[in-house]
Formats: C-alpha cells, structure tokens, sequence
C-alpha cells in the first residue's frame, strides 16, 4: 500500500512539472558546449541507421576537454569500427552538422586496422521527436522513485541524474560511403539520438537499451541504475497505428545482472493501448567502449530483431560499471515492484 500511494504522490507531481517545462525542439537542437563547460558536461550526437543487409551508428560525444568517438559499419556480415575512442576537443573525425532541420554526419578515416573509409548521410526526421523526460509516462519515473527508501538524502541524491536532456527522432539517413574504393548509396531507416548536461559515466551502476528500427516499425527499451534509484525503466513502440508508450515490461533482470552481454534476449512489453508486443533480440557484432579510464564499460551491439513477427535490425547496448558489487545496488531483484 504504501508503495502505491508513493508511486500516486510522484506521479502527479512529475506530471505537473511536464506540464510546466515542455520540450522545446528548437532550442535543444541548437544547444552548443561551451568551450569552458566543466569536463563532466557532454553534448552527445548519436545516429544508428539500419536494414537487413547493412547496419550503421555513430557517436560524438562532445567534452571540454575531448571528445568521444564511435564509428561502425556492418556490411555483408564484416564489421569495420574506428578503434580510437578519445580525440582532443574538436578534432574527432566523425563531424555533426545541422542546417535547415537537417542532420548530416560524417566521417573520412582508417577503421580496422587498413580499411579506408569516406562517408556521408543526411538525416531527415519522419516522426516527431520523443523527450525521454516529458514525453514518457510520468509513472515509469514515479515507479522507480517508488522503489526506493525516501529520505532528505534520497530526494538530494536525485539532484545528480536530473537537469539532463535526452530525447530521440525516428527518420531515415541518405547518403554515400566508400569502402576501400568501393563505392555504396543507402537509405536507411535511422535513430538520431540527442543528449547534453551533466554525464558522469562512474555515476552509473548498470544499463541496457535496446532499440530496432524500420519503415514498419519502431521500438525503444531503456533500463538504467544509478546508486539514487536503483531501477528505471521506460520505452515506446511506433507501429502503423502510430505511436504508444511503455506502461509495463517484463524482462528478467537477471539477464543483464551478469556484467557480460547476453547472446539473446527477450520480453513483452505492455503498451498504453493495452496491447502487449513481445520481443526477441538476438547479437550479430558488436565493439566494446570504456569511459573514463575504464570506470564503466559499455557494449554496443547489431542485433537482430523479431518484434510481433517482423523481423528488423537495431541495437542491444549494455553497460556495466568496474565495480560489479554496484549492479542494480544489490537489490533483490524479485522485489522490485513494476
């Protein structure tokens, strides 16, 4: 009971504050670093673009002090990844521009160990962005608070994951590559992903997300622990019928409690339409990503999807903090409530 009627109290509140602070577009495409930010604020760009036979992301994680750096292509069952993670502040080889509501990012450079790479693609958006703080429902965020032990310290400890932006645009990325010489055009349906504020990569004990895209469909599952709130789960699946939101997942949790990724996942996923999806993701390549000295480790993965039958590729990305004793804060998992 007391459960519920914490869940209740957080909900109203966090919808009230939704109310009174929109997500505005315009300003958070616009939003630049600035040169003297302290080193723990970010302004990440992400794109991940995929079809069955050609799959692509990228990251620039922007920093004062350096910037962080991914760049894959999956062709034909090969994986080329650039292997520098860090450049000095500016001069990472992956470039992100915008202009005219359009997004092109790219990239000129060795990935492998020989391979030479020239690439380009614009994003053009095909749906309305999805903020993760106002456009999700306020009681995925009032479920995990609910969770957890409230006290002064509990509500201070929440100050450290708030003030972030994050939101995503589901649209398709057009563009050209060459591969050692060997020139490709793709249209890809494609993921841009938006994020800036404070990110302290040790801060976080665990996480997953899971995101497939294509023309069809759409779907987002996002799971993160930090030490403030043990368990935070939202996500959203886009159909023909539109868009919907998470009300309720069933992952087992124990499957990403391990520290390592796991080959195959699955899990149904109950809409705000009452529908339930269910959902099956299966790993075909991956590269390994280490932040801040090694402090937290991050796998980002293709993979395979089969989500009511329809078959699409995406992205399995899990990550674990060094200190393993950290995961989920050592809760029992069988008693979180959901």
């Amino acid at each position: 009971m007391f459960f519920s009627l914490k869940k209740k109290l957080m909900g109203k509140a966090i919808s009230r504050r939704n109310l009174q602070h929109p997500f505005n577009l315009d300003l958070a495409d616009n939003y630049t670093l600035d040169a003297s930010a302290d080193p723990v604020v970010n302004n990440s760009y992400y794109f991940s673009a995929h079809d069955q036979n050609l799959s692509f992301f990228a990251r620039l994680g922007k920093r004062s002090s350096q910037d962080e750096t991914w760049f894959v292509i999956f062709l034909d069952g090969k994986l080329y990844s650039l292997k520098q993670e860090l450049f000095p502040a500016g001069q990472a080889p992956v470039k992100v521009e915008h202009e005219g509501g359009k997004w092109t990012v790219s990239f000129e450079g060795i990935l492998n160990e020989s391979d030479q790479v020239r690439f380009r693609g614009t994003f053009v958006a095909r749906h309305a962005p999805i903020d993760f703080t106002s456009d999700m429902p306020a009681e995925r965020m009032a479920t995990g608070m609910a969770n957890e032990k409230w006290s002064k310290a509990f509500f201070a400890e929440l100050q450290t994951i708030s003030g972030q932006c994050h939101y995503e645009q589901e649209g398709m990325l057009e563009g050209t590559f060459t591969l050692n010489g060997e020139k490709t055009d793709f249209q890809l349906p494609c993921v841009r992903d938006h994020s800036f504020g404070k990110r302290d990569w040790n801060y976080m004990n665990n996480h997953l997300w899971l995101m497939a895209v294509s023309s069809p469909v759409q779907f987002n599952y996002s799971l993160v622990s930090y030490p403030a709130l043990s368990v935070l789960e939202v996500g959203n699946y886009r159909d023909m019928d539109g868009q919907h939101y998470m009300q309720l997942a069933d992952l087992d949790f124990r499957q990403v409690a391990r520290g390592s990724v796991p080959a195959e996942l699955s899990l149904n996923v109950r809409l705000d339409n009452d529908r339930t999806v269910s959902v099956q993701a299966r790993v075909l390549a991956g590269v390994t990503y280490r932040f801040q000295d090694g402090q937290y480790i991050l796998h980002e993965n293709i993979a395979e999807f089969t989500i009511d039958g329809i078959t699409c590729r995406g992205i399995l990305e899990i990550g674990f903090n060094r200190d393993s004793g950290r995961y989920f804060n050592q809760r029992n998992l069988t008693e979180i409530r959901r």
